[in-house]
């Protein structure tokens, strides 16, 4: 029954294009307005907003579907978004081109071939049309305590799927976009440095005359970080997959002191 309800209220989702508001509040809240691209590695956004956990982070959300990422990302850059869910390729690509871009989070990426059977530039082609989340710098980006609740939230949908017996999750990725046959999709909810970095780097677009950290200035692992934080303050670390991700965190280089980041690896905490 509990499998059913994942599916249905999935499909509910979908077809919402806002979230009630946050109970207790004493006026209408604007809306965080989430554009995401019709892709199956926009289920943490979709099951975050399907299981109200989006709402319970205090977040009032408004879903609106794309189907480019071209699209959304203009659509971001006018302001007619706050945050996107859009694919890694082309969003650093318009980071190199000098969009004012902001790398938050992570997504799912669809996995057509296993990459241990790709070389480095077929993985990286495979990795591009993965999904990021990102927001467009400038005054009318959301404040960090919002995207915090966003990126909890997300987090949050990435245990849930994670949790879900293959079939349920199978089912889950084929209701938000086209089936995926014979593909996993595999979730990643943080925006990894490394392998943006890995990306940028395979795709050529660190060029001459742009800083050295230029990529750096362009993610914000921060966000991330502190969402973490608050899922473990909160639960402990009694859930092995958050022990997992705890463990896994890093800042992106130049963002923390050196002293943080060898404590980080030594003892796998947080920056």
């Amino acid at each position: 029954m509990a499998r059913a309800r994942l599916g249905t209220l999935l499909t509910a989702s979908v077809l919402m294009l806002q979230m009630t508001v946050v109970a207790g509040s004493a006026a209408p809240v604007k809306p965080l307005r989430i554009g995401y691209l019709d892709h199956p590695g926009s289920a943490l956004v979709l099951t975050a907003a399907a299981k109200n956990l989006f709402k319970s982070e205090g977040v009032q959300v408004r879903l609106i579907r794309y189907c480019d990422t071209e699209s959304g990302l203009a659509d971001l850059a006018k302001d007619r978004i706050d945050v996107g869910a859009f694919t890694v390729g082309e969003t650093l690509l318009q980071i190199a081109d000098g969009k004012g871009l902001r790398i938050i989070g992570g997504g799912g990426t669809v996995l057509a071939v296993d990459p241990a059977d790709l070389d480095e530039a077929a993985k990286a082609e495979q990795e591009s049309g993965g999904i990021v989340m990102m927001v467009a710098e400038g005054p009318r980006a959301p404040g960090k305590a919002v995207l915090t609740g966003l990126m909890t939230a997300l987090i949050r949908a990435h245990q849930s799927l994670q949790k879900a017996p293959k079939a349920v999750r199978d089912r889950v990725v084929t209701q938000i976009s086209l089936p995926v046959p014979d593909r996993s999709v595999h979730f990643e909810p943080s925006a990894d440095y490394r392998r943006m970095e890995r990306l940028w780097r395979s795709r050529d677009l660190q060029k001459e005359g742009m800083p050295r950290d230029f990529l750096a200035t362009h993610l914000d692992e921060e966000i991330y970080c502190d969402a973490l934080d608050r899922l473990v303050d909160r639960d402990g670390l009694k859930d092995e997959l958050l022990k997992k991700l705890f463990s896994e965190a890093v800042c992106v280089p130049d963002c923390c002191p050196k002293d943080a980041k060898k404590k980080n690896k030594r003892e796998g905490g947080l920056l």
